[in-house]
């Protein structure tokens, strides 16, 4: 990040009637310097300037620690004609731009956590979580098996149609007109359906899937979308 410190004289007084402490013979001026910091997002200056004495012959400043009770008393004399410092603190517009999308920032967190308002559906079961009704229609992948063999016979997909829901055991109809291939769901056939029925039990049901295996095991059924 930018960041710069200087200092810059504010005042100057000629101070004729003191003697110099390190040269008797050269003359000396009085001056004020104050220091001013700024970064990309901020100016800031010092409240006070503080005195310096400069030989004005070696140009060199005169250390404090041989300043003489007259040198220190002109200094205090003379601070009160310093101009006072144009500021303090004052913020650029990179500064206001980052202080706004802070404001911004803490002000979107508030409204998100006090005042947005709350979803009333937003707890409510998604469509393949709700209870499997009657005539429900669902998109999916079944798979059938021989009897004592681990790799499916046949598969498909297509749209099934609950026909009936009694304590879990769910009887599905399958469209007649299922696919090898996967296809978009909205091109095939959900309403024409098979007059034979399988009888399901659910094993999984989640938001994104319900999966279903035949009181026979010889039936598994992945359903991904509800109609």
């Amino acid at each position: 990040m930018f960041f710069s410190v200087g200092q810059h004289e504010e005042a100057a007084f000629a101070v004729d009637q003191l003697v110099n402490p390190v040269n008797a013979g050269n003359p000396m001026v009085l001056s004020f310097v104050r220091t001013y910091s700024s970064t990309a997002f901020f100016k800031a200056t010092s409240k006070d300037a503080a005195p310096f004495y400069v030989d004005t012959v070696t140009n060199k400043r005169i250390s404090k620690k041989n300043w003489t009770e007259g040198m220190h008393n002109v200094a205090r004399l003379k601070e009160s004609l310093v101009p006072a410092a144009p500021y303090r603190f004052k913020i650029t517009i990179f500064g206001y731009i980052m202080l706004l999308a802070v404001i911004g920032f803490f002000a979107y967190l508030t409204y998100d956590s006090f005042f947005k308002p709350v979803n009333p559906n937003i707890n409510a079961a998604q469509p393949l979580e709700q209870t499997m009704e009657p005539n429900n229609i669902y998109f999916g992948r079944f798979e059938r098996y021989e009897e004592g063999q681990r790799i499916p016979s046949k598969t498909g997909f297509g749209w099934f149609k609950v026909t009936e829901n009694a304590n879990g055991t769910v009887k599905l109809a399958m469209s007649k007109d299922m696919q090898t291939h996967h296809q978009a769901p909205a091109n095939m056939n959900s309403t024409d359906f098979e007059e034979t029925t399988a009888e399901m039990k659910i094993e999984e049901q989640e938001s994104y899937n319900i999966r279903l295996k035949s009181t026979d095991g010889l039936l598994e059924v992945n359903l991904t979308e509800k109609k």
